[in-house]
Formats: structure tokens, C-alpha cells, sequence
């Protein structure tokens, strides 16, 4: 709004004429809806002094707008994603939290399950409500906070997830956290040992993820593709931008090296990792998509000899229109 004020403030202002006598306590509860994305629960409302009768008035006043059992949000807020899914963390009552594919969506992988809000509580039965999962497992260390929403940690989430994405998409959104910081090794390893496998979870590619991952690792690239980037520069070529971030079609890609100004991306692709029926999928479909968007690619692997690697950068890069467009990247 132009005003620079606050929407849930201007709502709560109009509640407070739509409903009289209730200023007060509408007061109370703005500083609660303003840090829940305009939700308030009815626990907090009764906490805040509203009978049961004054709930019932504000929702036939249509100042409060039912969204899961016991949440309501002020109506006029703007509704979304991060609002429904904490809507349905606080309708699972105390200590739930966002996980799986919710949990993947807030610490923005580079791969994620298919879109779903998804909610872990500490229970000794599990729900038949579709999302709901329980746990009898859920230590402090396995929980976060991110925009706001309580969810389950990176490491955990990681877990979590080792039935939604294949081995190698496990191993790019790990190293993608070890990058930003996100994730940590140490307490991946100490997660992965709370737990127990079944069927919704295969601790054994964490296991495999951790083995091929020490504490010397660099998350950067490997020792490969650091070798790669020291080739281009001893060349004296154009330095890339690396684990440059590209949004095509609703999914984020991130690339080993780019020079985004010419449209020029380069991966390097170890075989151990590359091999795999769903790491060459994901491959074909991430380039198709990225061509799509005019971008050209260069693929290295260990026989592609230092001299190609120059030859082949060097003629994209001369060849490539410069034109300063960075179509669907991701500017940090």
C-alpha cells in the first residue's frame, strides 16, 4: 500500500470499527499476527481474553478468516504459500514443524520433491491426514527456524527426503548447503545415527553420502572442478562466475561455471556421479531447459584434456553474443 503502512495493522484498525468494544483485545493479538503471516490460533485469541462468543463475532464480521481447525488468519491478508503451510504447523498442535518437501521449499534446495505441505509432530501414532507425519524422534538439533516457520534442520530434512529425491539430487542439494553454510557434516552424521530406516526413509544413502564426503571436502567443487577453473585462469580466459543460480520454468539450476553476460555454462561431471539412470535424466532435462533459454553448454569430464577445455571455452566465449542479459538468473 502507498500509505507504507502495514496491511494486518489496517486490518486490525477496521476490526476495531467493525467490531466495538473489542479494541483492546484486537490490539493485543497485532503483534501476534503480525510475526505469524497474519495468523492467530484460537488458543492465542482465548490467551488474549476473547470468550467464545467474541470468536464467533469476529468470524461472522468476517474480520477473522477460518484456514486449518484452530487457525484463522485476518481476512484481507495475502494469502500464500508460507502462509498455509504455517497455518497447518499450528493446527498440529505444540512442537510440529514444517518437514519433507515444506522443509525442502524453505531452505530453498536446488532440488526439491514435488511441491506439498508437509508437517512432522512428536506423536506415538501416526495420521491419516495427508502432509501429517510423526515422529517419536525430534531432538532440538533437528528442528529450525526459516522466513519465520518452525521446520525441521537441513540435516534432518535431508533424511527426510531420502525416498522423495534420487541419490545424486541428495548429493547436490548436501553440497549446495555445505556451500552457503546451511549444512554441516558433523551434524548430518549425528542425525543420520538418532534415526532408523523404513519405508519412508533409506538412511544407507545418507551413509553413502557421508562416505564419500570427509571433513578436507570442498563443497565448492570438487578437486576437479577447482583443477578446471585453475586451467581457464592460467589461460588467461574470462573468469566464470561460479554455482551461478538460473530459474527456468518454475525450477532453479545451479550451474558449476558461467559468464552469464555471454550465455555460456560449463559442468564438470564426474563419472562416479554422472553415471546413474537418474543423474543422466536430470542432466538431458537441466540442459534441454537451459538451452531453451539460448544458454550454450560445455561438459568436461576426467578424459577432457586441459587444452579442450581451453579450446572449447575460448571459441563459446568468442562465438557467444554479449549482450549483458542474464535471462532468468538468480542475482543474489
Amino acid at each position: 500500500m502507498s500509505s507504507g503502512i502495514p496491511l494486518h495493522h489496517l486490518m486490525v484498525s477496521q476490526a476495531v470499527l467493525t467490531v466495538p468494544g473489542m479494541s483492546p483485545k484486537l490490539s493485543s493479538i497485532d503483534d501476534v499476527a503480525g510475526s505469524q503471516w497474519s495468523l492467530v490460533t484460537r488458543r492465542q485469541l482465548r490467551d488474549a481474553g476473547f470468550s467464545t462468543a467474541r470468536i464467533a463475532t469476529l468470524l461472522k464480521a468476517r474480520t477473522l478468516r477460518p484456514v486449518r481447525p484452530e487457525v484463522y488468519a485476518l481476512v484481507g491478508s495475502v494469502r500464500g504459500w508460507h502462509q498455509e503451510t504455517l497455518a497447518a504447523v499450528l493446527s498440529a498442535g505444540d512442537g510440529a514443524v514444517a518437514s519433507h518437501a515444506s522443509a525442502a521449499r524453505l531452505w530453498d534446495w536446488v532440488h526439491r520433491p514435488e511441491d506439498a505441505v508437509d508437517v512432522l509432530f512428536l506423536g506415538e501414532f501416526s495420521s491419516r491426514k495427508r502432509g501429517l507425519h510423526r515422529t517419536t524422534i525430534l531432538p532440538e538439533e533437528d528442528t529450525a527456524f526459516r522466513s519465520g516457520i518452525p521446520c525441521t534442520s537441513f540435516e534432518r530434512t535431508l533424511c527426510d527426503c531420502t525416498t522423495l529425491l534420487s541419490p545424486f539430487q541428495l548429493g547436490r542439494v548436501l553440497d549446495a548447503g555445505l556451500r552457503r553454510g546451511d549444512a554441516s557434516l558433523v551434524r548430518l552424521r549425528r542425525c543420520a545415527a538418532r534415526l532408523d530406516s523404513g519405508p519412508s526413509r533409506r538412511l544407507g544413502v545418507i551413509k553413502e553420502l557421508l562416505s564419500q564426503r570427509d571433513q578436507a571436502f570442498d563443497p565448492g567443487g570438487s578437486a576437479s572442478e577447482l583443477y578446471v577453473l585453475q586451467v581457464i585462469r592460467d589461460a588467461g580466459l574470462p573468469e566464470p562466475v561460479q554455482q551461478h543460480r538460473v530459474r527456468v520454468d518454475g525450477r532453479t539450476y545451479v550451474l558449476d561455471f558461467a559468464w552469464p553476460d555471454h550465455r555460456v555454462f560449463a559442468e564438470y561431471n564426474g563419472l562416479a556421479f554422472h553415471s546413474g539412470a537418474s543423474s543422466v535424466a536430470y542432466d538431458n532435462q537441466r540442459q534441454t531447459a537451459l538451452v531453451g533459454q539460448q544458454w550454450k553448454p560445455l561438459v568436461f569430464d576426467e578424459t577432457t584434456s586441459d587444452r579442450q577445455i581451453v579450446r572449447d571455452v575460448s571459441n563459446a566465449l568468442s562465438t557467444a553474443p554479449s549482450d549483458g542479459a542474464v535471462g532468468g538468473a538468480i542475482r543474489p
